[in-house]
């Protein structure tokens, strides 16, 4: 019996650490910003080349700009919205944070500037009137290395710039919307690159044979928020390779305690119902 009892306490443990695992959270840390020269031409594989030799060698040139700060503070805002990562804001060293699994990453600016363009036209008293508008673009390469042993895991690129239709009056403030874009597109990498992961647990309301809501094992300790929007996927075995299609999407709408939450369905209730009747595999993964 105290055998029986060792074994499942084990088990029991066994199973929650995976389930902890299936959303560890991981810390990242902002190391080295570099900016290429404006008045060279530079290539996205020069980029590439430029910063895995900064990574091997240790050294660094770098170019100081009137942006400096705004386009790592525009970085760093882009890395500290990612789910599953922790910004490290330097109260840690580097060697505090060697750990498998937690990022330091590498910047390198590709591209800052803003395009200008006029317009002239008469006023009512026939005098020539001109006003200047301008657009801002802001490119910038990330290299993501292990902090535990080194390897470099990947070299995104990432380009913000004002939304269409969107010009303003000074180039700085065309620089700033093209810095916010930047930020969200780094956030959204980050978060297809570590998504939060769950498991339908029981289908809610239904109406014939559409599910209306469900409820998922993913609750306030792994970061679930109302408002966040998931993808429901059917996993099948195909030759020994695991195969997932998607079939709807969810949205939390109520978070209902540490590991529960209640979502909507917004698309695919037909198909998702019909999985759930059938006991099919399903997984659910942040958007």
């Amino acid at each position: 019996m105290t055998l029986a009892a060792v074994l499942c306490c084990a088990i029991t443990a066994s199973a929650q650490d995976a389930q902890t695992d299936r959303n560890r959270t991981y810390r990242i840390t902002l190391n080295d910003v570099q900016y290429a020269h404006h008045n060279e031409e530079m290539s996205a594989g020069d980029a590439v080349g430029k910063i895995i030799t900064g990574a091997l060698t240790g050294q660094t040139s770098v170019q100081a700009t009137k942006y400096e700060d705004d386009v790592k503070n525009a970085i760093i805002k882009g890395l500290s919205g990612a789910y599953r990562f922790r910004y490290n804001d330097g109260l840690l060293q580097l060697n505090d944070v060697v750990e498998e699994g937690n990022l330091v990453v590498d910047a390198i600016i590709i591209n800052i500037k803003s395009n200008s363009s006029s317009r002239t036209w008469k006023d009512k008293e026939d005098k020539t009137k001109v006003s200047i508008t301008y657009t801002g673009v802001a490119e910038v390469m990330l290299t993501l290395k292990d902090a535990k042993t080194g390897e470099i895991m990947a070299n995104p690129s990432f380009k913000g710039q004002g939304t269409s239709g969107s010009s303003y009056s000074t180039s700085d403030k065309a620089i700033q919307d093209a810095l916010n874009g930047l930020s969200n597109r780094i956030t959204a990498w980050f978060n297809n690159y570590r998504p939060l992961c769950a498991n339908i647990i029981e289908g809610g309301a239904a109406k014939k044979d559409k599910q209306k809501e469900v409820y998922i094992d993913l609750g306030s300790n792994e970061g679930a928020f109302v408002g966040l929007h998931m993808g429901v996927y059917e996993v099948k075995t195909i030759a020994g390779r695991e195969a997932k299609s998607q079939i709807g999407k969810l949205k939390i709408e109520a978070v209902e305690g540490d590991d529960i939450s209640r979502c909507k369905v917004q698309s695919g209730a037909k198909d998702i119902k019909a999985a759930l009747d059938a006991g099919n595999n399903l997984i659910v993964i942040s958007m």
